[in-house]
């Protein structure tokens, strides 16, 4: 494939995704723009990708029947200032070649550093220095990578800033940098956006909270600017109905994914809500505590996360987790499991709870999606 004019002089990982990505082209020429409200859509009105961090799945003999030209990865905010035998960063540029050998559009979200811990174990989130400078050796590594995550769950309960305080704590004692997290999560957001304008950044990429309060605090803090396109892990929403069957039906205040799309329609006509993705969430096979949920559980659960954009028509994209990549340790992988493909175990051993690499009936509600779909 011939590379456009405009990206001859870029370096070789960036001329790697550029055969992908088109060198920036928008993301939404070819999504659905549907209304908001409750009418079904039909599946192919709304994209789907996969959440999975392993260059693996796109080498897998499962993958070219899947019918999934699309991808997400989570990788450290500092990935682009390792050196180049790291191993993380590694891992991640054999992503980055597995998925452009696949033709898979690669979509990047920036998170905490396993380097970067506080003294009581959880992630320290980078200054605004920090993430400046890592971002901008980001962007000069992999400058043909135009669709990027600022900052993966700033809700989530797993990092702190340099003063202590919770970056998922809403309430801020003051308004600054240091001493507030909504802040510091809106400001990575908004420094992705000047550095790379012609990037396509989601803002939020929020944990599965319903009527989170973190929501209203960054959308302030965001300022003058006004995405049209925002994130949400609606995790609780699949946990909850595998676990009951509950719905998320009209007035339902306990699911993420339809308080959130009520929350962006009652800002006020400043703020253009544009799309909405889900750009992680995945059905159980085996949970943290080690409860066992099988396939039929699985492939249901499934079923129900390709309905949910029928809570809205701004709801364009779903990126499943996962393939077969569970976590980044492999004690985790070994705990939890959402994964359409049964794991390979990192140390061999038997799973002890199903077939390794057996492919689940899950993976087929993905693969037919616009055919047997809900």
């Amino acid at each position: 494939m011939a590379i456009p004019s405009r990206c001859k002089r870029r370096p070789l990982m960036a001329l790697v995704v550029a055969s992908v990505m088109g060198c920036g082209d928008g993301v939404f020429e070819k999504e659905a723009h549907g209304e908001a409200g409750t009418v079904p859509r039909s599946l192919v009105d709304f994209a789907v990708g996969i959440s999975d961090s392993d260059a693996e799945t796109f080498t897998h003999p499962a993958w070219d029947g899947l019918n999934v030209k699309r991808a997400r990865v989570v990788v450290p905010y500092d990935v682009a200032q390792r050196p180049a035998n790291d191993a993380r960063r590694l891992k991640f540029e054999a992503w980055l070649q597995a998925t452009a050998a696949k033709a898979v559009e690669p979509y990047v979200t920036l998170g905490p550093s396993d380097l970067r811990k506080a003294a009581n174990g959880k992630y320290l989130a980078p200054t605004d220095v920090e993430f400046r400078a890592a971002f901008e050796s980001f962007h000069a590594t992999y400058p043909a990578i135009t669709l990027v995550g600022a900052w993966n769950e700033p809700n989530f309960p797993n990092s702190v800033l340099q003063s202590g305080v919770p970056l998922d704590e809403p309430t801020c004692a003051s308004e600054d940098l240091e001493n507030c997290g909504p802040l510091r999560a809106a400001f990575y957001y908004r420094l992705v956006v000047s550095i790379c304008p012609d990037c396509t950044v989601p803002a939020g990429e929020f944990d599965a909270t319903p009527n989170d309060p973190y929501w209203d605090r960054y959308r302030i803090f965001l300022r003058s600017h006004r995405p049209n396109l925002w994130s949400i892990h609606p995790h609780h929403d699949a946990n909850r109905y595998q676990a009951s069957g509950a719905h998320c039906v009209p007035g339902d205040q306990g699911c993420t994914t339809r308080t959130f799309v009520n929350w962006l329609g009652g800002l006020d006509a400043s703020w253009d809500v544009g799309h909405i993705w889900l750009t992680e969430v995945g059905a159980f096979y085996r949970n943290a505590d080690g409860q066992v949920f099988g396939d039929v559980s699985q492939r249901d659960t499934t079923k129900f996360i390709l309905r949910l954009p029928n809570l809205s028509g701004r709801i364009t994209r779903i990126y499943y987790y996962n393939s077969a990549n569970q976590c980044s340790t492999a004690a985790n992988c070994a705990m939890q499991d959402r994964g359409i493909i049964a794991p390979e175990p990192w140390d061999g051993s038997p799973l002890g709870y199903d077939t390794a690499g057996r492919i689940r009936p899950s993976y087929a509600v993905l693969r037919d999606r616009d055919t047997n779909g809900p």
